[in-house]
């Protein structure tokens, strides 16, 4: 038993420095793991919302998240805010 946990804890340890590359968002355009956030002023519309920017690294899109929810490729009038 006590050979078990070693093995155990001994995998977990390998695995540790591998977790942030398991944990990056998924590009949906893609299917790479390329997403990294992006500074942005959200439009007026927009206020009130908590909105969160993403881009692709591989594949150049845009992305905004509402909260948790799922991925949608921002339109081209966002692009221009950029900061």
């Amino acid at each position: 038993m006590k050979d078990a946990y070693m093995v155990f804890v001994l995998m977990v340890v390998v695995m540790t420095p591998f977790l942030p590359l398991l944990w990056k968002n998924k590009c949906p355009a893609c299917n790479k793991r390329k997403l990294v956030g992006v500074e942005r002023t959200p439009a007026p519309e927009d206020e009130g919302r908590y909105l969160t920017f993403f881009a692709c690294q591989n594949c150049q899109a845009e992305f905004t998240r509402e909260k948790s929810g799922p991925l949608f490729r921002s339109d081209s009038n966002c692009r221009s805010q950029s900061l």
